[in-house]
């Protein structure tokens, strides 16, 4: 029988006011789908722990979340220019195995000359390329228009793939069309032609961007002829031309969406750095005029990069990687705030690293690979919703599978560059919500960390520097069972860019770039718990670690190493969602009479957990949720004067 108790009623509007993340509101299109996550425990193979002294901790904080995981991050990109078509079997397999989450199509650059349905009937003979505008070089170019029916992959063959892959898709349409076609409203003409794919589709794709990065003088459409432009448009495009425009396009493509009876999400493209004083002169008030005319229209924004660029060392590419993400996210959040537009989730919805020419050694070596891993890491932490990664496939130098006509003599083609092998084990260890991560003994090694609703705990721990260490993790407020599974991931040699990946000492045949054959056979390494999590480390390398989950709360310091309790504490229950158990912890800093109990929304009690005199130490208790509903639950526990209490949510 449940007990109403009026003190609950006291910290109600305290927890149940407290705000979300950037972006991570209902409003959220790409969290709409946002559903548990159950981690699947590896084949593995039982091996002792190291013996020696940890050199860095890692402490995984688990009542810190720092956002919900969304489904659309993970996602590449297939290009139409590549004159052959990635759905083949040996492809398709690959892929189906990598288990991407979003495909985008046409690709780049060329979705400003690509037109789905053939020929509209009012396009240019030339367009000019203003690559070296502000050189003083302009030039004019034949007009090549790209047709789907003519291009490889087809669209029919995106639709195909992405059908046997079971994945989402992202479709950027044609903007520049707006600026170059030659009817007398080009504008209200592209809308409409865009809004014709819409219907065509069918709501078979939920997710659609409005042009490609339109700002740029190497886009079609940048700069246009004003003297064949029948609707007065300037000659080189801005953010508030964008802005207008964009409305035009999301009115069209909406009324369509909504005649099949579909839902779509449309992302418009924003500036991510200060671009005050850039050479590029629309970029300088690209933001601050788009967000003007766009108001609310944009379900998302769009931007891209690359990175990189010519560093010359592995660890070099690693770290940009953790520090530019950072970077553009924190400008994109505070230029939405200093302008007062509409805070949107944001999509990096093409990047990769830049590479070093001509060779592009750095980008075919391990160290892309682990720059994917850091980048994908940065945008979970960062609250990013989508990204699509360039590319499947593109040349022998550019892409996640090889391809060359012909290939070179003794290279498979579509042999897996290794940074397949590097985001495969990535999504083993991704669970639905994030949380924060800190690390102490060198700037060398980092991690990030995520949980699962099962329990589970995925940590990936990363060493960009020269030196073999061993890491310890301390699992904070998380509930841990018997074992953990690691799977690390080094390079073949110890080159400045290692061309080939090694797998829990599988290495690769002499014609591949990792161990792609045995791939889903290898196993991963299952320690024990015992009293901590422990284990090497190389240098240059990636651990892919998944804890098991339980109801033991550890501190994985070492013994000489820990300190008395200072204060009393309350933490997190873990998992939190939960079903139908989940753990309680709490600290004394003293012997104390201590009550801990479960109250429904409505302030009555559920059950009461704890209701005795305790030694000072830490404590934990699982509370079972089977006989009730799914909802919203609160825990409060008093311990002498000390009080707290904290939320967690039932989820069936």
């Amino acid at each position: 029988m449940m007990k109403t108790s009026s003190t609950v009623f006291l910290f109600l509007i305290t927890v149940m006011g407290t705000g979300r993340l950037f972006a991570q509101g209902a409003a959220n299109c790409f969290l709409q789908d946002y559903a548990p996550k159950y981690a699947l425990v590896p084949p593995f193979q039982v091996v002792d722990k190291t013996a020696l002294v940890p050199t860095v901790m890692i402490n995984l904080k688990g009542s810190d979340t720092l956002g919900e995981v969304s489904n659309y991050v993970f996602g590449n990109a297939v290009a139409t220019w590549l004159g052959t078509d990635v759905n083949n079997p040996t492809v398709l397999g690959y892929l189906q195995t990598l288990a991407p989450s979003l495909i985008r199509y046409p690709g780049g650059s060329w979705s400003d000359v690509f037109f789905w349905n053939g020929d509209p009937g009012d396009l240019p003979d030339s367009i000019y390329d203003a690559t070296n505008y502000f050189n003083g070089k302009v030039v004019k170019n034949r007009f090549y228009s790209q047709f789907s029916a003519n291009v490889h992959p087809t669209l029919g063959s995106y639709y195909n793939l992405r059908d046997q892959l079971g994945t989402q898709g992202l479709i950027t349409v044609n903007y520049a069309y707006a600026r170059y076609g030659r009817s007398s409203n080009p504008v209200a003409q592209a809308a409409h032609y865009a809004a014709d794919w819409v219907r065509y589709d069918n709501g078979r794709t939920e997710f659609w961007e409005i042009g490609n990065e339109s700002a740029g003088p190497w886009e079609a459409g940048w700069l246009i002829d004003t003297m064949k432009n029948l609707d007065g448009q300037p000659a080189i495009v801005s953010g508030d031309l964008y802005g207008k425009h964009f409305k035009i396009f999301a009115d069209s493509m909406r009324a369509a969406a909504a005649e099949v009876g579909s839902t779509i999400y449309i992302g418009g493209q924003i500036i991510h750095f200060d671009a005050t004083n850039d050479w590029d002169v629309p970029n300088r008030k690209w933001n601050a005029d788009f967000f003007k005319e766009v108001g609310d229209a944009a379900d998302f924004y769009v931007m891209h990069n690359y990175f990189g660029n010519s560093l010359s060392t592995l660890k070099a590419q690693v770290d940009i990687a953790r520090s530019t993400i950072d970077q553009n996210i924190s400008f994109i959040r505070q230029d939405i705030a200093n302008k007062s537009a509409s805070p949107k989730p944001v999509a990096l919805t093409e990047w990769n690293m830049t590479g070093i020419s001509p060779a592009y050694a750095d980008k075919t070596s391990i160290a892309n690979g682990m720059q994917a891993v850091v980048l994908f890491c940065e945008m979970l932490k960062n609250n990013f919703g989508m990204s699509a990664r360039w590319l499947v496939a593109n040349w022998d130098t550019d892409g996640m599978f090889y391809f060359k006509s012909p290939p070179d003599a003794g290279v498979p083609l579509w042999n897996p560059r290794p940074d397949f092998f590097y985001i495969y084990y990535l999504g083993q260890v991704i669970g639905d919500h994030v949380i924060d991560v800190t690390s102490t003994g060198t700037s060398s090694v980092f991690a990030y960390a995520t949980q699962f609703t099962s329990g589970h705990t995925g940590v990936v721990v990363v060493n960009d520097g020269s030196t073999d260490q061993v890491v310890m993790l301390n699992p904070i407020s998380i509930g841990v069972g018997d074992q953990f599974y690691v799977y690390t991931l080094t390079g073949i040699d110890n080159s400045t860019w290692p061309q080939g990946v090694v797998v829990n000492g599988h290495r690769p045949s002499s014609t591949r770039w990792g161990p792609i054959d045995s791939l889903q056979s290898i196993q991963a390494l299952a320690y024990s718990v015992g009293d901590s999590i422990t284990f090497a480390s190389p240098a240059n390398s990636v651990e892919y670690v998944l804890i098991d989950n339980g109801s033991r709360v550890i501190s994985s310091v070492p013994k000489s190493g820990r300190h008395p309790v200072s204060q009393f504490r309350l933490s997190q229950n873990y998992p939190n969602p939960f079903n139908p158990t989940t753990v309680i912890s709490y600290e004394l800093p003293a012997n104390a009479a201590v009550r801990l109990r479960v109250y429904d929304i409505l302030g009555r009690e559920v059950e009461t957990l704890v209701n005795k005199s305790q030694a000072a130490g830490g404590y934990s208790v699982t509370f079972d949720a089977s006989k009730l509903p799914s909802g919203v639950y609160f825990y409060q526990m008093k311990a002498g004067s000390f009080i707290s209490t904290a939320k967690m949510l039932v989820l069936k």
